[in-house]
This record gives C-alpha cells, structure tokens and sequence, in this order.
C-alpha cells in the first residue's frame, strides 16, 4: 500500500470549521487524502470549503464517525499527538524522529494520527485508541500549535519520509503475518487487563497505568495477527488457570499426562 493510502488523519471533536478546511488542504498539497471526523463541533460548510480551496475533494470526501473507536477500525497503527505533560504522555516521541522509526517497522495496513480539538487536545480516554503518542518540538515558551498546522507538519514530514518508506514495504501474503488492527487490538489488551486482575497482578480498580504502558510496549512492537492470536491465547489461559484450572494441572502433572 502506497503510503498516501496508507495514512489516515483523524480529527477528534474539532471546535473550528476553518481548521478542518485547512486541515483538508494540507492533506491535498502533501498527497493524502484520507480525513476523518469524529463528533466534530464545528457546523459551518461554507468556511471550511472557503479554508480549503484547493483541498476541497478531500473535504468533500473526508467521513464521518460517532467515535473514536468506529473511526479506527480498520487501521492497524494509530498515533496520537499531544503537546500537553502527563503519566500517560511521557512517552510521547518527537515526530520525526516517530516517523522514521515507523517506516523501520511497518510492513502495510492503514496508520492513523489522530489530532484532539483545538481547546485541550486529546483526552486520556482517546489515549486509550492510540498505541503510539507523537509531539512535535517547538519552543518551549509555546508548546502549543494551530490544529491545522499540526496536520500540515506531520503530513510533510509523512510525505518527505516516503520514499524510505516505499523502498521498504514489502506485500504481506501471509494473513496471519498481516498487522493486527487497532479494535482487535484494544479487545486483546480488554482480555488481558481482567486475566490480569484475576491473577491479583492488577487491582481491580487501578488498571490504567499498567494498561497504558502494555499498550505502548505493543504498540511500539507493531504486532500481526499470529501475534495477537497468542497474546489473546495467553490471557485466556491465565483467566483459565486463575478460576479453577490449577488443580487440573497439577492432576496432569501428578498422572503423567500432557499438559496440553
């Protein structure tokens, strides 16, 4: 998949209807055409064809999604930006150094950044639908930049990485070696949180940072479908084992049998 087809840009609850006209001409002047819109705020037409001028055919064609979660579906990376500190940002990766790490890892699927509304970025529940988190490096006395802007420099900085990227890729013929989509994904790390809880590693009711951090420990290994096959295996055994199936072990081992 060429990589202007493999970039999906995710505009979370943006407020501004001109931002997401600039957005949509960023897209065109950088070759991507895939915007997607979840909850927008923003409700006037004629400014964001007026803000796209040239990227109207990407504004006119740009989908919208109830949620977070829907707009994701079918991706198999997501990558969200903030610029804002916090338990769960610190691991947040300087964006040119993110993308040239992803055209080291990546093999296909579709990748989406995902951008928070204009007021206060990205919620940590979005977080929880992006396995990678990027900030883009500016002065420190204003962190801050423009949601359109955002999408323009990661767009370019996408676009110069392309060709490296090509020269990589290779088509996936093996399903099972294809990437895991993102839903498939977040259900794995659902399974595993309450194996998790079951085994008393996890309480009950303070999940979020270990869970965090899995998921960019998974994130940043990129994983494919055998690998998410055995991760779910393996949540699945450990609720198993943690809700009776010791004992049925221990009578194996005890007869000699097989374990499995």
């Amino acid at each position: 998949m060429a990589v202007n087809e493999q970039a999906a840009f995710v505009l979370v609850r943006s407020k501004t209807a001109g931002n997401i006209g600039a957005a949509a001409r960023a897209l065109a002047n950088m070759g991507f055409s895939d915007l997607r819109l979840v909850a927008p705020d923003a409700s006037s037409d004629r400014v964001e064809s007026e803000m796209a001028v040239h990227g109207r055919e990407v504004l006119r064609r740009a989908t919208a999604y109830p949620d977070l979660e829907s707009a994701l579906r079918d991706c198999t990376v997501s990558i969200g930006t903030t610029c804002r500190p916090g338990l769960y940002r610190s691991g947040a990766q300087p964006l040119r150094q993110a993308i040239g790490e992803l055209g080291q890892q990546e093999a296909g699927g579709r990748i989406a950044f995902v951008f928070g509304p204009e007021d206060y970025g990205l919620s940590n529940d979005d977080l929880r639908y992006c396995q990678r988190l990027i900030t883009i490096t500016t002065a420190p006395q204003y962190p801050s930049i423009n949601l359109a802007q955002s999408v323009m420099l990661v767009a370019y900085e996408l676009f110069m990485a392309a060709s490296g990227l090509a020269a990589r890729q290779q088509p996936v013929r093996d399903w099972l070696a294809a990437p895991a989509p993102v839903p498939e994904v977040e259900m794995m790390l659902g399974r595993m949180e309450q194996a998790l809880v079951a085994i008393g590693f996890l309480a009950a009711d303070s999940t979020e940072r270990i869970m965090f951090a899995l998921r960019g420990i998974f994130g940043r290994s990129g994983l494919n479908r055998r690998e998410l096959d055995i991760l779910n295996g393996i949540a699945h055994q450990i609720g198993w084992y943690a809700q009776g199936g010791r004992e049925t072990i221990e009578q194996k081992r005890r007869a000699g049998k097989k374990i499995r």
